[in-house]
């Protein structure tokens, strides 16, 4: 999935992401490395337009692993650029008010 996204193709990214973690082995990974995957797929969701889709997986990363979003450089770009959209998804205003870019 990464190097698919690495190499800009977000939609193939994504299809993988599906696959990924319906793999037994996706829940033995520690929670920072979900947490930092998850922040990953939601750069390609970005990348293909899709908001919901990365508010989602914002939401499900800083639920499995807090620190991993709202420490993360990465993770506050994309919580500010999916935090733009009109109207902003509830979870990811809640996430931008938690990492200080909105008040």
């Amino acid at each position: 999935m990464l190097v698919a996204a690495q190499r800009g193709d977000a939609d193939e990214a994504l299809r993988r992401h599906s696959t990924v973690v319906r793999r037994e082995g996706w829940r033995r990974l520690p929670a920072e490395y979900r947490g930092a995957y998850l922040v990953d797929v939601a750069r390609a969701y970005l990348q293909v337009g899709d908001l919901r889709g990365a508010a989602r997986a914002l939401v499900d990363a800083d639920s499995i692993a807090p620190a991993e979003v709202r420490c993360r450089p990465l993770a506050r770009t994309v919580i500010a650029d999916v935090a733009r959209a009109q109207p902003v998804p509830a979870g990811v205003a809640r996430l931008a008010t938690v990492v200080g870019l909105t008040r």
